[in-house]
């Protein structure tokens, strides 16, 4: 095929992929679009050297005006640009590349938005160099989490699958019973639930829950999770469904239907009352960012290993080519749309714009991590500790992206687990 060729069937490609996205933007129609402006080469910003132009608009609920929500332009490649509102819900962000942008915003207690138009599609601004934008209004909404049903265990067909004894290398002679479950929701069998717990309690006993969202399959973490439970914790965990894709929101559900399980006695009798600490990494500390939105009165504290904290400067370092991604997991960036086009998902990837709402934080990351670097720690760092919550920190160098408990464990992933129990035991007191 001609290079002249090749050109018109991407842009036909192309075309589609834009009808698919702009219509419903879903993951194939996203990746379908990525994979046709890097073959045509068009995956970076536009009018590179172009003097910025900047923009200016209102946010607003309920006709008040939103102070201190965040609003967000983000350019094809995914860098962002910021700004917060004032006390009249007025913001303007400079610097900004000529082209086209949706413009999105968020606040504490306030779900994602970007300015709609009568039918509900988000609406185009255009920047243009040396001159400053009106934005159309930006309305947000309360964040209202889903209602979870009353009878919950039968709702979503709870099954215990089977039970046994695990051990892990470290601590020296750990080990634990382990409870198997799966439900269902929305027509996808969910079979990554497991409960692990001390041996030998007694029939009454109730431990501290410690949940977990892992952010791969779950039989793969078995030595972190019977090495917690050793120490006298009920960890309850599951991993992401890939029936789900990278649908946040569905993704978030099933945490929560975990999570009422758990703390309602459907697992085990052997949760105590009172709020979990949950502890996530890499791809399902974004799950946990919307977990605690939805949860804040069950979840006492949160541990982040790895994780990610902006999404958006995260796309940025992947489209310049700066991390090294499993291939596994090669299209999950460009699934969820061009930045400039589609912020929302990237928006809900990133506690760094909400962070006022999260409880009391512990970060953990190694600066020789080429998935997620560092950077990603120290922002939510600077986030939080800004917005005044209580926030611990550990970050080491070590050749590992996530908590590893096995027979070559680092003094540094000794230290590393060791904080995560004292972290977690403090705040279940």
């Amino acid at each position: 095929m001609t290079k002249l060729r090749q050109i018109q069937f991407c842009i036909v490609l192309l075309a589609l992929g834009a009808f698919v996205a702009g219509c419903a933007p879903t993951a194939e129609g996203n990746v379908l679009g990525y994979l046709v402006a890097k073959q045509l080469g068009t995956l970076g910003t536009p009018n590179i050297g172009a003097p910025p132009g900047a923009l200016q608009g209102q946010v607003l609920h309920e006709g008040q005006p939103v102070t201190n929500a965040v609003v967000v332009v983000a350019e094809r490649d995914g860098t962002p640009h910021t700004a917060r509102t004032d006390s009249s819900g007025r913001y303007q962000i400079d610097g900004i590349p000529p082209g086209q942008y949706v413009p999105a915003a968020v606040g504490a207690d306030y779900d994602e938005a970007t300015a709609t138009d009568a039918l509900g599609n988000s609406r185009l601004v255009t920047i243009r160099s040396g001159e400053t934008g009106e934005a159309p209004l930006i309305v947000l909404q309360k964040h209202v989490a889903t209602e979870l049903p009353q009878t919950l265990a039968s709702a979503v067909n709870l099954t215990m699958t089977h039970a046994y004894t695990a051990t892990s290398v470290y601590p020296p002679g750990s080990q634990a019973q382990v409870y198997a479950y799966q439900f269902e929701r929305d027509g996808v069998v969910v079979d990554s639930v497991r409960v692990y717990l001390p041996l030998d309690l007694e029939d009454d006993q109730q431990l501290p829950l410690l949940f977990v969202v892992y952010p791969g399959g779950i039989e793969g973490w078995e030595p972190v999770s019977v090495a917690f439970a050793d120490q006298g914790f009920a960890l309850v965990a599951l991993s992401p469904t890939t029936a789900r894709g990278v649908d946040i929101d569905e993704h978030t559900l099933d945490s929560r239907v975990v999570l009422a399980l758990a703390q309602s006695g459907a697992l085990t009798p052997h949760v105590g009352d009172g709020p979990a600490v949950a502890l996530g990494g890499s791809f399902s500390s974004a799950i946990l960012h919307c977990l605690l939105r939805d949860e804040a009165d069950e979840i006492a504290a949160w541990v982040t290993v790895g994780g990610i904290s902006d999404a958006f400067n995260g796309t940025a370092d992947f489209y310049a080519g700066e991390l090294e991604i499993p291939e596994s997991y090669a299209t999950l960036i460009p699934a969820l749309g061009l930045p400039n086009i589609y912020p929302l998902n990237l928006l809900r990837y990133s506690p760094i714009f909400t962070a006022e709402q999260l409880p009391p934080t512990l970060i953990v990351h190694t600066g020789a991590d080429t998935i997620i670097p560092i950077d990603q720690a120290i922002a939510l760092e600077d986030a939080v500790r800004g917005a005044g919550v209580p926030v611990e920190t550990f970050y080491y160098e070590d050749t590992s992206h996530y908590l590893q408990v096995d027979e070559n464990m680092s003094d540094a992933g000794k230290e590393m687990f060791d904080r995560i129990v004292n972290f977690a035991r403090s705040h279940l007191q």
